[in-house]
């Protein structure tokens, strides 16, 4: 690192960087004090290492010496500090498996709790009410949200707030929103249409027959789990978590997952080619490629997103059955 002096100022010495000599101004200066500065400074060495390479403690004395001379050099020539990211980055890296867990499983605890209380009187008391008497208009609106996101992500302006609230970062969750965004994002309109394809075929039905509040609730709260379950497998069973995660899938499996349970002998076709057994038999037949997909890593889905959904449709399914065999139940009760 070279400094320019001008041969008007008063004499002074300019050190160079990994050198013990110095660069002095002829024109005010003697010959014999610049000697004398040379030979007072031979022995001293602005590399640290070669001070305290030797003896015991070196080590300890060699990382304090760099800290000291780090420290000099970014007070001197305002060299800026280490940042707030990096230092999020590292403390990320260094948290144990609860630590990554933690704050993903409080909000899917609280937002699924929240969700499940507060919707019957959001379609009671708010506009949404105008889907308790037409169900169908609630898939049609969900599929119109996913195609909205879907031409968003094709105009720049919009890609900052969309990889913040519709993107899973899985190895450093910025905001624990993208849990519920990413299941109304896609990128790709294939992806886009099989899986609106799917809600529209089972989730007309399953609307009917819940309800408009009930659904929402499965859709949304599914949709959040299953956005977990997709960090949770990978982080107990050790996987590559350096990748993003988008689409409604999860959400769909939990969707297939109540109709498979509820209406199991349902008749379901794959590229019109009727699957032998029914809604049921399909239903296992898609958990078990999954499962499969999880312990053999193969394709690019996100096979324990799908798990998730389908394990939280399920679990809604068998609790909305009993639920309703009770009131069954206490209706003949009150008729005798």
């Amino acid at each position: 690192m070279f400094k320019l002096i001008s041969p008007f100022s008063k004499a002074k010495a300019v050190p160079m960087f990994f050198s013990n000599t110095y660069i002095s101004s002829f024109s005010s200066i003697s010959l014999k004090e610049a000697a004398a500065i040379r030979k007072s400074r031979v022995f001293s060495s602005n590399i640290p290492l070669l001070q305290s390479s030797f003896g015991p403690g070196g080590r300890r004395r060699i990382a304090n010496s760099y800290k000291y001379e780090l420290k000099s050099l970014t007070d001197r020539f305002g060299i800026p500090k280490r940042s707030d990211t990096w230092k999020r980055y590292n403390r990320h890296y260094g948290n144990t498996q609860w630590d990554k867990l933690k704050g993903p499983a409080l909000f899917t605890l609280l937002f699924c709790t929240t969700t499940t209380l507060a919707m019957p009187y959001l379609f009671e008391y708010t506009p949404l009410g105008v889907f308790k008497r037409q169900p169908y208009a609630l898939v049609l609106s969900i599929i119109a949200i996913n195609g909205g996101v879907f031409l968003m992500w094709k105009a720049p302006q919009f890609r900052r707030y969309l990889n913040k609230y519709a993107l899973i970062y899985k190895d450093n969750v910025e905001t624990y929103w993208s849990f519920l965004g990413a299941a109304f994002s896609h990128q790709s309109f294939g992806h886009l249409f099989v899986n609106m394809f799917v809600l529209h075929s089972f989730g007309t039905t399953l609307c009917t027959m819940l309800g408009s509040a009930n659904f929402l609730a499965l859709y949304l709260n599914s949709a959040v789990i299953s956005s977990f379950i997709s960090i949770l497998i990978p982080v107990l069973l050790r996987f590559n978590l350096s990748v993003g995660a988008l689409g409604a899938s999860g959400a769909i499996f939990s969707v297939f997952g109540a109709f498979s349970y509820l209406i199991p002998k349902a008749p379901i076709a794959l590229f019109f080619f009727p699957i032998p057994g029914g809604s049921w038999i399909a239903f296992l037949g898609a958990a078990a490629y999954n499962v499969a997909g999880i312990a053999f890593k193969f394709g690019r889905y996100d096979y324990a997103a799908h798990l998730g959904g389908a394990i939280a449709g399920v679990a809604y399914g068998w609790w909305y059955d009993n639920k309703r065999k009770q009131m069954r139940r206490q209706r003949r009760v009150a008729y005798v």
